[in-house]
């Protein structure tokens, strides 16, 4: 057993740590708030994917919805909004606009212009909300800041592969010239 102080402080520490996670995440989450800004730009998003003019802007869109519910993620990871990340990751798993406004020649067109490592980290992506809801559904928040950390590093990854123009921080940076 431990006394009433030891136990105290001890709460009190995990609950800091808990508050510092959430502020890193909450940082890290303002970092894809660059993909709404880029999205609006009209860059296309690699140029190994062509897509028509309609579909592009319905990504764009998908694209400027998942930041904000990202963004928004943060503030409901920092207040215990559970109700809300839950909202959100269900609105993501489901594909916010793409499964919801596609023609059939425009899905056509989707599988055939995206590569299978596109479809994959997609894949993954939408797995990575499925897991932050259920935590959030069972309060948890040390769980719910990992999941949203990794669903950060999911879109990193992505717009690592596909986005670089758009992203260029993410450009391999060119060779230096050797010196002697």
């Amino acid at each position: 057993m431990c006394s009433d102080t030891i136990c105290g402080e001890m709460g009190a520490i995990y609950f800091m740590k808990i508050i510092l996670r959430t502020a890193l995440v909450i940082i890290a989450s303002l970092f894809a708030g660059s993909a709404s800004t880029c999205a609006e730009e009209g860059n296309a998003p690699n140029q190994s994917v062509n897509l028509s003019p309609d579909l592009l802007e319905l990504l764009r869109a998908e694209m400027r919805e998942i930041t904000s519910g990202i963004q928004g993620m943060a503030l409901s990871l920092a207040t215990a909004d559970w109700k809300a990340i839950q909202e959100t990751s269900a609105n993501i798993r489901a594909s916010y606009i793409m499964e919801k406004k596609l023609a059939p020649a425009q899905a056509d067109e989707l599988e055939k212009a995206l590569p299978g490592q596109f479809r994959q980290l997609d894949d993954e992506f939408h797995q990575r909300a499925e897991r932050l809801g259920e935590a959030a559904a069972v309060h948890d928040s040390e769980l719910v800041a990992f999941h949203y950390s990794r669903l950060l590093e999911s879109c990193a990854r992505c717009h690592a592969a596909f986005a670089s123009k758009r992203f260029p921080g993410f450009a391999s940076p060119a060779p230096q010239a050797h010196h002697h």
